[in-house]
């Protein structure tokens, strides 16, 4: 049987009372008082609520006694059990017409609640069997492939994993698909065993995330193995990559698998560390590696002068350790730029 709880009852008694002009209590099941306007009277018995309960129908009391102060007692039901009681104080005559309008606010909170819920638990189901399936660890065993077609996923089918982090908070509905889950309020995984849907999904995320980075695994048997490629491929798009928002990971295969290794590395930390605050270098070896280490393109394309962009390679050089016009040297500045992100 449902159960009112305090907060709930304290809330509902708050927001009506600013609008009607008597006190109001609410009772749980046994008749004890839960929410009142009254506060020293929570956590006693209700005599007039007792009676409700008991009598199963709306209690009217015109005279002030001993235990019981006249007013309105109405009775909550739900699917055939009371579940609380509304007692509004005051003359009958003046509080009868109030008393529907607390007794449908407080059904309508308990119907919430139940909705909740059960959509919580819906949640908590999904997230759990997420938890399963994106550990390298878990065996596909019968009955988590038979779960996993509710989510419309055939584990035995290969998948290709789109990984989606948004500035913004991320809605978990955005492809309408029941194979998304969020990993974070602005990240989302989503399992794709349909190869000729990948671009229609990323433009309807593109369409309603416009600054949003968004990341595409290989097609793998495992969908731990294609969510871990695409995490690894949006570090590197974030950490190399400038004014661009999609990647896939095919495009950035071996830096991606190396910046795996690099990742607990604690000099590529240090490094990785030295740039931090410093986005003007951070923005030109961005493009510098865009450009294909091409200096009058990278010059152009940051719109300054080629000494300016020589004399930002030098102070990366001169921070770092690390100079960008060597080529071993820049891979080390490359690990640098994807070790900023978390």
């Amino acid at each position: 049987m449902y159960e009112l709880t305090h907060n709930q009852a304290q809330n509902i008694v708050n927001r009506m009372m600013k609008d009607i002009p008597y006190n109001i209590n609410i009772m749980d099941q046994t008749g004890i008082i839960i929410g009142s306007g009254n506060k020293g009277r929570i956590g006693t018995l209700h005599h007039g609520a007792v009676k409700a309960i008991k009598q199963k129908k709306i209690v009217e009391i015109n005279n002030d006694e001993e235990f019981v102060k006249k007013g309105i007692n109405l009775p909550i039901e739900l699917n055939g059990n009371i579940v609380g009681v509304v007692g509004i104080s005051g003359e009958v005559k003046e509080t009868r017409p109030f008393g529907n309008l607390v007794k449908s606010a407080v059904i309508l909170l308990i119907d919430q609640s139940i909705a909740l819920e059960k959509e919580n638990l819906k949640n908590n189901l999904k997230q759990e069997f997420f938890s399963l399936i994106i550990n390298s660890d878990t065996t596909y065993t019968i009955e988590l492939i038979n779960q996993a077609l509710t989510y419309g996923i055939q584990l035995t089918k290969p998948s290709q994993i789109i990984y989606v982090e948004s500035p913004n908070e991320i809605a978990e509905d955005i492809t309408k698909s029941l194979s998304s889950f969020k990993m974070s309020s602005t990240s989302l995984c989503i399992v794709v065993q349909e190869a000729d849907k990948i671009e229609a999904l990323q433009q309807k995320i593109r369409n309603q995330y416009p600054d949003a980075f968004i990341s595409i695994s290989n097609i793998n048997d495992s969908i731990s193995d294609g969510l871990l490629q695409a995490k690894s491929a949006m570090r590197v798009l974030k950490g190399v990559y400038f004014n661009e928002n999609t990647i896939s990971y095919s495009k950035c295969e071996f830096i991606a698998d190396m910046s795996k290794l690099q990742k607990n590395d604690t000099k590529a930390e240090r490094l990785a560390h030295l740039l931090e605050k410093n986005d003007e270098l951070i923005k030109t070896l961005q493009v510098y590696l865009n450009c294909n280490l091409n200096a009058n393109e990278t010059a152009n394309r940051l719109m300054i002068h080629r000494n300016t962009l020589n004399y930002r390679l030098n102070k990366i050089y001169t921070i770092t350790g690390k100079d960008p016009k060597n080529i071993l040297e820049l891979v080390e500045l490359i690990f640098m730029l994807i070790n900023r992100i978390i």
